[in-house]
């Protein structure tokens, strides 16, 4: 079960530049870390913040990573390098309150104003062939293709994992999945549809699927 799925023409994408400080990206970056796992004194993962455990729709802290894990291959490792790039920018993961049809879980919210086709990043998580994946899974490819790739960002992934389905929450989608190729590797970017303000949540408009098992 996929959450969304769009396909474009190729095109050469490159990530918008913040309109923040440096400085205060840095407070973002450090704030949304909370939210993923980090490296403790033992090298065991431990999480920023006691507070995200109560949220019952994180089983389980994700890896934060800012490009695609592919197959462990020499291919897979050298797509991975090649790929690499910076952290989201100008975005805040909060936990959202009532009377948000989601209470008590985590969005992701524009801490500075996005303007209309805007690049927010890529989806990342781990590549995987074929039908399978999470509710957190999208795909690269055409999933009617034999051997199609999809990213699930169930175990790793970045900030656009907390992106909440619009639905109950505005009219539209502000944000979509769009395919790009970037040096022969598929990526999915995530562009804005409108202007976003600062303070905005992003929204999805997810499958079909997903709307009947979540939003039902």
């Amino acid at each position: 079960m996929m959450l969304f799925s769009s396909f474009a023409h190729p095109w050469i994408v490159s990530v918008l530049l913040a309109m923040l400080s440096p400085e205060q990206q840095e407070e973002l970056n450090q704030a949304n870390s909370r939210f993923f796992q980090t490296s403790g004194p033992a090298g065991e993962d431990v999480s920023w913040s006691q507070e995200v455990r109560s949220n019952e729709d994180l089983k389980s802290f994700p890896k934060y990573i800012n490009t695609n894990t592919w197959p462990r291959s020499s291919r897979g490792r050298k797509l991975k390098k090649s790929a690499t790039q910076s952290r989201m920018h100008g975005v805040e993961i909060r936990r959202v309150d009532e009377p948000h049809p989601l209470a008590g879980q985590l969005g992701l919210f524009a801490a500075r104003r996005f303007e209309r086709f805007d690049i927010l990043g890529e989806y990342c998580g781990e590549v995987y062939e074929g039908e399978g994946g999470s509710e957190y899974a999208t795909y690269l490819e055409d999933r009617r293709k034999k051997y199609a790739l999809g990213v699930d960002a169930t175990r790793e992934g970045n900030e656009s994992r907390f992106i909440n389905h619009f639905a109950g929450i505005a009219e539209a989608p502000n944000v979509i999945m769009q395919i790009a190729y970037v040096e022969e590797i598929p990526r999915v970017m995530i562009v804005c549809r409108k202007d976003i303000e600062s303070g905005e949540e992003f929204l999805f408009k997810y499958s079909d699927e997903f709307s009947e098992l979540y939003c039902s």
